[in-house]
């Protein structure tokens, strides 16, 4: 595994353990290591803003969560429904219902969880 799939590996087990600003953190480490490769800029972006928008909600900072959901979603959307080892299809779906629930004002968001195929 090189250094960027380590730092997105351990992004995803920090997502998933709710850990988001943490998470953000690796995903951001991730991606400042693809230098010339912008080939997955965007897909890496868009897991940041995913962890960002989870670790504002659980700051009740739900205006910038909402922003932050829909700044992922853009940025993931271009890219397959699986994507280095990741579920994204099933992962977009869950970010897509968890904003629908944000902007119903709903108070039990939940935040989703990253799969992977590996």
């Amino acid at each position: 595994m090189n250094e960027i799939d380590s730092h997105f590996r351990n992004g995803i087990e920090l997502f998933n353990r709710g850990e988001y600003f943490e998470a953000h953190e690796e995903m951001e480490e991730a991606m400042n290591l693809l230098e010339d490769d912008t080939s997955d800029w965007d897909f890496y972006r868009g897991m940041l803003r995913a962890s960002v928008a989870n670790h504002k909600l659980g700051q009740s900072e739900i205006a910038s969560a909402q922003l932050h959901l829909r700044a992922a979603l853009k940025f993931l959307e271009p890219y397959p429904d699986r994507h280095r080892g990741i579920r994204l299809r099933e992962f977009r779906s869950a970010l897509t219902a968890e904003l629908g629930r944000l902007e119903a004002s709903a108070t039990d968001v939940k935040p989703p969880r990253i799969e992977s195929d590996r």
